[in-house]
């Protein structure tokens, strides 16, 4: 179920969905509703990579849930959980195995929440990708903690889960085990809504602290209407994430019908 889950997300998420739209086009050209179809596709894919859309649909998800400035006003709680993201291993002309700029961000802030209310921190997530092998992901995270000073009794790995679903439910098992209950969970501020959803269900009680904000003050030019790179990369994290949530709703609902 997993990897056709990862599959079906590669073939909804762009670019392969513009690619399947067109190939239908290409398929049907004859159709005079396969040309007009062509017309719509151009617009979506103008539409969709441009930063007003991209603001718009991220903003939803980073607004939800407002950071934790100073851990006192979120007390009392238990522990930090931090939600893993990519995980780089070395290899080719990579010489150090590392992480992406969401991974540390999301570090960053446990970092920071750590340093003013010392709590163990839970470092969640283990390898994703079905199709390549383990590389020591979650420690590749946790060593990054124990490098900026958080000491090594305080930080706790859990590796077994492949995404925040099964992170939820591999986090409550850690939790039970140590008598913790409350916690603050940290993860970037897109990431929040999906993660709040599942945690909430499957490991109460989470307190939300998002990191890894990217929306600033809005100010719009006229180059922000034309398709960008940058803004077509935020807008298939955001479908991503909306995706996401829906997905974790129909689990949810499933799971309590079983």
């Amino acid at each position: 179920m997993f990897v056709l889950k990862q599959f079906l997300k590669q073939l909804i998420l762009p670019p392969v969905s513009w690619l399947l739209l067109l190939l239908v086009v290409l398929i049907f050209w004859r159709r005079q509703w396969a040309r007009k179809f062509l017309i719509v596709i151009f617009c979506l894919i103008a539409i969709l990579h441009s930063g007003l859309v991209g603001y718009g649909l991220r903003y939803p998800l980073e607004s939800r849930y407002t950071p934790v400035i100073h851990p006192a006003q979120a007390e009392p709680y238990d522990a930090i959980v931090v939600l893993t993201s990519t995980s780089i291993p070395a290899g080719g002309l990579i010489p150090f195995p590392t992480i992406d700029v969401a991974m540390f961000r999301r570090l960053d802030e446990a970092w920071r929440l750590y340093r003013m209310r010392p709590r163990p921190i839970v470092v969640s997530g283990g390898h994703v990708n079905p199709f390549t092998p383990a590389a020591n992901e979650n420690q590749i995270a946790r060593n990054y903690l124990i490098r900026w000073g958080v000491p090594p009794t305080d930080v706790l790995g859990e590796d077994r889960s492949r995404d925040t679903f099964e992170s939820a439910v591999e986090v409550q098992k850690l939790l039970k085990q140590k008598g913790w209950r409350r916690y603050l969970l940290v993860t970037s501020a897109m990431h929040m809504p999906r993660s709040m959803l599942a945690f909430s269900a499957r490991a109460p009680e989470p307190i939300p602290a998002p990191g890894d904000f990217s929306l600033g003050e809005l100010k719009l030019t006229p180059l922000d209407f034309f398709p960008t790179l940058g803004a077509a990369r935020g807008i298939a994290e955001s479908l991503h994430e909306y995706i996401g949530l829906a997905n974790y709703y129909w689990r949810i609902h499933i799971s309590r019908d079983e």
